[in-house]
């Protein structure tokens, strides 16, 4: 059994803080589940522009409100508590947080557990992330 809090994620290398967000890593690739499962933070002046080409991100809002702009339609979508929405077809989106925003998200194909967005906004697939290997 896996049995992990964010408070125990917090400090290894399964602990992201970037672009205006932490992200615990509560369940990452080693664990070999098929997916991923974080919690993260969003901070209230966040305004971050993401596209995961790579992974199907699925999000359930726990606290905050905001919202999340589709780029290339415009279409504004209010977030707040106990709202879900997925990414089903990799929308390249906005997120405007007007409070802090806490969510658990799951990602499919599974996280390595150390990734930041990369220059498109989004994650490298296991395959395509760099080795420690020379």
């Amino acid at each position: 059994m896996i049995h992990r809090t964010f408070d125990q994620v917090k400090g290894t290398s399964n602990f992201v803080e970037a672009d205006g967000f932490v992200s615990a890593r509560l369940a990452v690739a080693d664990d070999n589940l098929g997916f991923t499962v974080t919690e993260a933070i969003g901070s209230s002046d966040i305004d971050l522009e993401v596209e995961h080409k790579n992974h199907i991100e699925a999000v359930y809002v726990l606290e905050g409100t905001g919202t999340i702009e589709i780029v290339d339609t415009g279409k504004i979508y209010k977030i707040e508590p106990g709202v879900f929405y997925a990414f089903d077809q990799h929308e390249r989106h906005r997120y405007h947080l007007d409070t802090e925003v806490r969510a658990i998200a799951i990602f499919n194909p599974p996280l390595l557990g150390d990734e930041v967005n990369d220059e498109s906004g989004g994650y490298a697939t296991a395959s395509e992330a760099p080795t420690d290997a020379s």
